[in-house]
């Protein structure tokens, strides 16, 4: 009697276990993946700035002519304990733009700002600091990113662009070779900027206008306020680690200003600005080989933790099995009792 109790308490305990594997894998595991409280992001670029006009006037160069600089972008965001909590990780990024060439800081191209994440999705939470409304993704993608579109969040535009899934590589750090990413293009088309880029005016009069375009015959007064229209393209591509959701090589990163020119002129949009770069190589190394610690950690919760469950079902149940099965044999062979 006691071997057939035993026996069916393990084979209930066995059935609750493989259960419990795919609930945990498909519905537990994901509400325990979360982004840290020490969150960290760095990342080192090169590349370089060419403007086709005066930063402070618009006036545009003649053609032919522009002014590049070679950049060198040190970024770093890292999370702030204090505004954050157990739904939300508050995170303050740091840019520094220099010239590559003098070690020049550029000011006023990427001021600090905050970033509000929901530390399970890592989409961006409007509304949770004052004016600071992003929505979609920008510090990274999700841990577990799909291959699919997601909107990606561009200050300049206050909206989003398409971040497009395109296909997989594999990338090698100094350790690490192999690594499955996905690669992903981000933006492509021209869209309307919802305030000027840095440095550049709102608005211009007629003659600062003749005198950006160099044509002093503009059939317009000279008093009249123009208000300027800006655009932006960005066109990016990002290699993103899926399990963890970490962009770890950039190989190119392009963005370029534009203002409209007015109805009848060519072109359409005239170029005012453009900024490429890419991810360090030793930066992109570094992040590759410390990647795979995420990694682990986020599939021991995802697979490891659901196949123990698995196997600690299977051998619980086949141990109640077999108990019961004894239990049933030596109850065949005991005589039966007189009455």
């Amino acid at each position: 009697m006691r071997r057939s109790r035993a026996g069916l308490a393990l084979v209930v305990a066995g059935c609750i276990l493989l259960l419990l594997a795919p609930a945990w894998r498909l519905g537990i595991a994901p509400l325990f993946i979360r982004l840290p409280d020490d969150l960290e992001v760095i990342g080192a670029y090169t590349g370089k700035m060419t403007l086709f006009a005066e930063r402070q006037t618009s006036k545009l160069y003649p053609p032919g002519q522009k002014v590049t600089t070679p950049i060198r972008i040190d970024s770093r965001d890292t999370s702030v304990p204090s505004l954050s909590n157990r739904r939300v990780l508050v995170m303050k990024e740091r840019v520094l733009v220099s010239d590559a060439a003098t070690g020049e800081a550029l000011e006023g191209l990427r001021p600090e700002t905050m970033y509000v994440l929901d530390r399970r999705t890592c989409r961006n939470i409007p509304g949770v600091i004052e004016g600071i409304e992003r929505r979609g993704y920008t510090v990274k993608l999700p841990m577990g990113a799909q291959k699919k579109v997601y909107a990606m969040w561009d200050n300049d535009l206050e909206a989003s662009i398409p971040c497009r899934f395109v296909k997989e590589a594999r990338l090698d750090g100094d350790r690490v070779k192999g690594l499955k990413v996905y690669v992903y293009k981000v933006g492509g088309s021209i869209e309307k900027m919802a305030r000027p880029p840095s440095g550049l005016p709102e608005s211009i009069t007629g003659k600062a206008a003749k005198a950006a375009t160099g044509n002093p015959g503009l059939p317009i007064a000279d008093d009249l306020e123009i208000k300027l229209e800006y655009f932006k393209r960005t066109d990016a591509t990002l290699y993103v680690e899926p399990t963890v959701g970490t962009t770890l090589y950039v190989p190119r990163y392009r963005y370029q200003y534009f203002m409209k020119n007015p109805p009848g002129r060519s072109p359409t949009y005239q170029k005012l600005a453009e900024v490429e770069y890419a991810k360090d190589r030793a930066s992109a190394i570094e992040d590759i080989d410390s990647s795979t610690k995420y990694i682990r950690l986020i599939n021991l919760d995802k697979r490891g933790v659901p196949f123990f469950f698995l196997l600690m079902g299977l051998a619980l149940l086949g141990t109640g099995l077999l108990l019961g099965a004894r239990a049933a044999k030596l109850n065949r062979r005991q005589p039966p009792s007189d009455t």
